[in-house]
C-alpha cells in the first residue's frame, strides 16, 4: 500500500467520538461478588515479576469505559482497552499483561496470561511440562503420568480476528475483569486447575479501524461499518494465513502456540444474522487425516460441553455439526501442534452494535439433533452475543479445568503417536532445485511451524534414489510432522454429497494446500527407512551463491527467470534505474543454455553491487554471459509504474499489496481521481479477482461515506471508457479470476465459458490444484514450468471463439484430455478438456493478459503468480529486434 493510502487510513482511524454514559453490566450464571472503584491506568507494560505485590482496586468495565459493555450503539475502542488490560495486570495477582510486539500498523499486540497466583509464580515450570509432554521422545509412560499430575492444561482463547465480528473482543473485556477479580469458588477452581491465555484481539489494526470508524460516524447518516479491508493486506482472510504465515500477526500467534503449547485453542468468531445464535463443534465431515484422532474427539468434547452449558442456562438457538468442517490448515495451525481447535460463531446483531429485530423469532425454528432448541425471541442484540459467547467460554474452561489430568496425559499420547509413526518415513527436498526461493519459503514455513528440518552432509540413497549433499530431510517421527505432511502431500478430498446423487457438500474453505505445487519445488515421499548423515538446522538461510566476475563490455550479468523471487531483484533494479533487458528466446553462452525470459543487465559498478546484495539475500544465482546474444528481446521500461485496481474490501488486491510491498514494486492503488489521466500515472494496471464493472462505475455510494473515501467513489461510464482508452492508447492491463469477465465486457473479448451453467453436480472445484500446459515462450509465461499446476476456486475456463477480433496468443491451457485434478476436489473435469486459461491480446496499441483462474490467490500459488509480474513488466517494455537487442552490449 502506498504511503498516501496509509495516511488516509490513519486520518480515518484518528476520528473519535465521546462515549455516552453507561449502565451496569449483566451477570452470567455464576455471578461474581467482587466490587471495585475507578482508577487511573498505569503507564508501564509487560509482565509483573512473579511474587510482586499488586495493589489498588480495579474498576468494573462500566466504570472504566463510562458505558456498560454490550450497550446498544457502543463499542469499546482499542486505545482504551489496552490501558485497561494493563491496569488489571498491574493490580491483580491473577493476570500478567504482555505486549508481544507491534502490528502491521504499529498498534500493540497483547496477551493476557490468567491463572491462580501460585500457577503464575510457577509459570515457567508449567510451560516446560507442556513442552516435555508434547515431545515424549525419551519420556517413559510413568514419568508422563507423573508430569500430568503436576502440570496444568493451557486454554488459549482468541477474539477479534475478524473485526466486524465485534462481540467477542467486547466480551473479552468482561472475561479479563471477572477472572482477575471474582472471589468465588467457581472461578478460583478454574484458575487453580488451568492457565488461560487470553488474546482480546488478534487483529488490533482492524479493531482500531472498525470500532473507531463506528464511533466517528455516530449521529450521522453515513454507514456505520468500516468499508475497507480491516487488516492492511488480508482483510477477512487474516485467519487463512496460518499455513503460509505471511503476516506479522500470524507469526505472533504461532509464537504463542509454539511457546505455551496450549491444549485448547478457542477461535471466537461471528456469523451472519440468520445463523445459529452460537455455533460450536463438533464439525461437519471431513477432518484432515493429519489431525490426531484424540484431538478430534477432544474437540467434540469441548464443543458439546459449550452446548450443554448454554442449554442449562436457558440460552436457545444454538447448533453444531453444520457449515464448518475440520479440514484446511490455513485456518487451524493449532491442530497440527497438539491443540483442539474450538471454533465459536455467534450470530450478528444489526449494524454491528444495534439489535436485530424481526417480526417473528429469529433463526431456524425446526429442531434437530444438532439444533435442539430454536431461539424464541424476535430480538438479538450485542448484549445477547456477549452473554452467549461468554457462557460458551466458561463452559469450555470447565470442560478442561475439571478434567485436567486427562488433557495433560492425552497430550503425551498425541505426541507418542507422532514420534512412533511408521509410515511414511520421511520427505526429502533435493538440493539444487530450479527455484531456490520456493525451497527457502517452504523451509521457513516449516521452521516457523516447529518442524525439525535436517540437511544432508553427504550424498545418500533413499528408496533406491541418490540424493546429493545439501538435500533437506524432514523425518516423520517427530511431534509436529503432521504439519509438514499436510503441506507436502497431495490432497484427496472425499467426494461428499448432500444426499446420494445430489449436489456436493460444500467445504467451508479450500480443499488443497500442496506446497510443492503451489510454490514450484520438488519434495519426495520416502516410504521406508534409510541412513543419512544429517544436521539439524536451527535457522533457515538462503543457499550460498557466488557472484561471477564482472563480464566484459560486450557481455552482461544474467539472471534466470526460473525463480519467482527474481522479481524482488527486478524491483530493486527498477528502483535504482539500472537498465534491465530480457531475452525473448533461448540462447547459449559458454556451453550453457539460458531459457527465454532470462534477464540481462549491462555491467556497471551499480549493477554489480546491487546484484551481489540481492543474490546473497535471495539465494538466486547471478551468472555472466560473455556476449549479449543475437535474439529478439525487450528492455523493461525504467521505473515501470503499476496501478492496482482495488475496490474497498477486495481481498485479492490486498494480498497483492503485500506481495508488492514485500518485493518493493513501484505501485499505487488506482483512485477515482486518476481515471482522467491513467496513461500519465500508470504503465500497467492489474485488475484482480472481484473487480467488476459495477465496482468501477458505481463504487462506494458517496452519500453513505465521508469525503475521505472519495478515492473509492464510482467513476461512471466516463471512467469506464477512460480505462478502455488507456489500453487502446498503449497501456497494459492484466486481469485474473472474475476480473477477466470484466475485461471481456470492456473489450468484447471473443471468449465463452466452457463450464456448464447448471448444477454444481455437473462441475465443481472449490479450491484445488489443476493440470495446466504453458507456452513458456510466451512472455507472460517466461520462467514458469511447462506443466505447472494452477489454482482454481470457483473460477472459469474459456473457449476462444475468434482469432481475428484481436491478435491473440494462448499463454496457458488445460490438457486436451485426462485427469485434470492434481490435488483437492474436482467434479466434471472433462469440461476443462482443451479449455484455454491464459490469453495475451493486442488491443489497439495496448497489451492485455487475461487469466480465468486466480493466479494471485492469497499469495499461495507463487509459482504461477509470477505471470502477473511477467505481463505487467512486459507490456510497457520496449520491444527489440535481435540486432537491436544484441547491440545493447556494445
Amino acid at each position: 500500500m502506498t504511503s498516501s493510502e496509509d495516511s488516509r487510513l490513519s486520518r480515518r482511524a484518528l476520528l473519535r467520538t465521546t462515549a455516552a454514559a453507561g449502565a451496569a453490566a449483566a451477570t452470567l450464571i455464576h455471578p461474581g461478588t467482587a466490587s471495585a472503584a475507578p482508577a487511573i491506568p498505569p503507564t508501564r507494560t509487560g509482565h509483573n515479576p512473579a511474587g510482586t505485590q499488586k495493589k489498588g482496586s480495579i474498576p468494573t468495565p462500566a466504570e472504566y469505559f463510562g458505558t456498560a459493555i454490550g450497550t446498544e450503539g457502543f463499542l469499546a475502542q482499542w486505545d482504551k482497552m489496552v490501558p485497561y488490560f494493563q491496569l488489571i495486570g498491574a493490580r491483580s495477582d491473577r493476570m500478567h499483561f504482555e505486549e508481544i510486539g507491534k502490528t502491521t500498523r504499529g498498534y500493540p499486540y497483547v496477551l493476557l496470561t490468567i491463572s491462580s497466583p501460585k500457577n503464575l509464580a510457577n509459570l515457567d515450570k508449567l510451560v516446560a511440562t507442556n513442552a516435555r509432554l508434547a515431545d515424549p521422545r525419551g519420556l517413559s509412560e510413568a514419568d508422563a503420568k507423573k508430569l500430568a499430575t503436576e502440570g496444568k492444561p493451557f486454554y488459549y482463547v482468541q477474539a477479534g480476528i475478524h473485526s466486524t465480528e465485534v462481540g467477542n473482543s467486547q466480551a473479552a473485556i468482561e472475561w479479563a475483569y471477572r477472572l482477575a477479580t471474582e472471589k468465588s469458588e467457581y472461578i478460583e477452581k478454574i484458575l487453580d486447575n488451568l492457565v488461560i491465555l487470553l488474546q482480546p484481539c488478534q487483529n488490533p489494526d482492524g479493531i482500531v479501524l472498525v470500532n473507531d470508524y463506528f464511533a466517528a460516524t455516530a449521529g450521522t447518516d453515513y454507514s456505520r461499518t468500516y468499508p475497507d479491508l480491516y487488516n492492511k493486506y488480508t482483510g477477512h482472510d487474516d485467519n487463512r494465513d496460518w499455513m503460509m504465515l505471511t503476516q506479522i500477526e500470524s507469526r505472533y500467534n504461532v509464537s504463542i502456540l509454539n511457546k505455551y503449547r496450549p491444549h485448547v485453542f478457542q477461535d471466537s468468531h461471528g456469523a451472519g444474522a440468520s445463523a445459529p445464535r452460537l455455533f460450536t463443534p463438533p464439525y461437519l465431515s471431513p477432518y484432515d487425516p493429519n489431525i490426531d484422532t484424540i484431538l478430534v474427539q477432544q474437540t467434540d468434547t469441548v464443543g458439546l460441553a459449550m452446548q450443554r452449558g448454554m442449554t442449562v442456562s436457558g440460552m436457545k438457538g444454538n447448533g453444531w455439526g453444520s457449515t464448518y468442517d475440520y479440514w484446511s490448515p490455513s485456518r487451524q495451525y493449532c491442530v497440527y501442534h497438539g491443540a483442539a481447535r474450538i471454533l465459536t460463531e455467534a450470530a450478528a446483531a444489526s449494524n454491528l452494535a444495534y439489535p436485530q429485530v424481526g417480526t417473528k423469532p429469529l433463526g431456524q425454528q425446526t429442531t434437530a439433533i444438532n439444533f435442539i432448541e430454536p431461539y424464541d425471541s424476535n430480538t438479538w442484540s450485542l448484549r445477547n452475543i456477549i452473554d452467549w459467547v461468554s457462557q460458551a467460554f466458561y463452559s469450555g474452561l470447565e470442560a478442561v479445568a475439571y478434567d485436567n489430568y486427562n488433557w495433560l496425559y492425552n497430550s503425551y499420547r498425541v505426541g507418542v503417536k507422532a514420534v512412533t509413526r511408521t509410515s511414511p518415513y520421511a520427505y526429502v527436498i533435493p538440493a539444487g532445485q530450479r527455484d531456490p526461493q520456493a525451497v527457502y519459503d517452504a523451509l521457513e514455513i516449516f521452521h516457523l511451524g516447529a518442524v525439525e528440518i535436517r540437511q544432508a552432509q553427504a550424498a545418500f540413497t533413499a528408496d533406491g534414489k541418490r540424493y546429493p549433499a545439501g538435500s533437506y530431510v524432514i523425518y516423520m517421527q517427530q511431534p509436529y510432522a503432521g504439519f509438514a505432511k499436510t503441506l507436502l502431500e497431495v490432497q484427496e478430498y472425499p467426494q461428499l454429497l448432500q444426499y446420494p446423487g445430489g449436489p456436493p457438500q460444500r467445504p467451508y474453505d479450500t480443499t488443497a494446500q500442496t506446497l510443492p505445487m503451489l510454490l514450484g519445488f520438488e519434495a519426495e515421499l520416502i516410504a521406508t527407512s534409510f541412513s543419512a548423515d544429517t544436521k539439524l538446522l536451527n535457522s533457515i538461510k538462503p543457499p550460498v551463491v557466488a557472484t561471477p566476475s564482472a563480464p566484459r563490455s560486450t557481455g552482461a550479468y544474467a539472471i534466470g527467470p526460473e525463480s519467482y523471487g527474481v522479481f524482488r531483484i527486478v524491483a530493486a533494479l527498477q528502483k535504482q534505474n539500472i537498465p534491465t533487458f530480457r531475452a525473448a528466446a533461448q540462447f547459449t553462452d559458454g556451453g550453457r543454455t539460458f531459457p527465454a525470459g532470462t534477464f540481462l543487465v549491462p555491467p556497471s559498478s551499480a549493477a554489480r553491487q546491487l546484484l551481489q546484495t540481492q543474490s546473497k539475500s535471495t539465494g538466486i544465482p547471478v551468472s555472466a554471459v560473455s556476449t549479449v546474444p543475437t535474439v529478439a528481446g525487450v528492455q523493461l521500461k525504467p521505473g515501470t509504474k503499476i496501478g492496482l485496481l482495488k475496490p474497498p474490501d477486495n481481498m485479492p488486491s490486498g494480498w497483492l499489496m503485500w506481495v508488492f510491498d514485500r518485493y518493493g514494486v513501484n505501485y499505487s492503488v488506482v483512485e477515482a481521481g486518476d481515471y482522467a489521466d491513467l496513461a500519465g500515472k500508470y504503465d500497467a494496471i492489474i485488475m484482480p479477482d472481484g473487480v467488476s464493472k459495477n465496482s468501477i462505475v458505481n463504487g462506494l455510494n458517496s452519500t453513505k461515506y465521508p469525503s475521505d473515501w472519495a478515492w473509492a467513489f464510482g467513476v461512471g461510464t466516463t471512467g469506464w471508457n477512460q480505462l478502455h482508452d488507456f489500453v487502446t492508447g498503449g497501456g497494459t492491463l492484466v486481469t485474473y479470476g472474475s476480473a477477466t469477465a470484466t475485461a471481456q465486457s470492456l473489450f468484447s473479448l471473443p471468449i465463452t465459458s466452457t463450464l456448464p451453467s447448471g448444477s454444481s453436480s455437473d462441475f465443481y472445484c472449490p479450491g484445488s490444484l489443476l493440470s495446466q500446459e504453458f507456452d513458456t515462450n510466451n512472455p507472460a509465461a517466461w520462467g514458469v514450468p511447462a506443466n505447472n499446476p494452477v489454482w482454481f476456486v470457483s473460477n472459469d475456463a474459456y473457449k476462444l471463439t475468434s482469432t481475428s477480433t484481436y491478435p491473440v496468443d494462448v499463454i496457458a491451457k488445460y490438457p486436451d484430455s485426462g485427469d485434470q485434478l492434481q490435488s483437492g476436489w474436482l467434479i466434471g473435469g472433462e469440461h476443462l478438456n482443451a479449455a484455454v486459461n491464459g490469453l495475451s491480446w493486442k488491443i489497439g496499441d495496448g497489451y492485455v493478459a487475461t487469466f480465468g483462474n486466480e493466479i494471485g490467490f492469497r499469495t499461495w500459488n507463487r509459482s504461477e503468480q509470477r505471470m502477473l509480474f511477467n505481463a505487467a513488466y512486459y507490456g510497457p517494455s520496449t520491444k527489440l529486434t535481435a540486432d537491436q537487442f544484441q547491440r545493447f552490449g556494445k
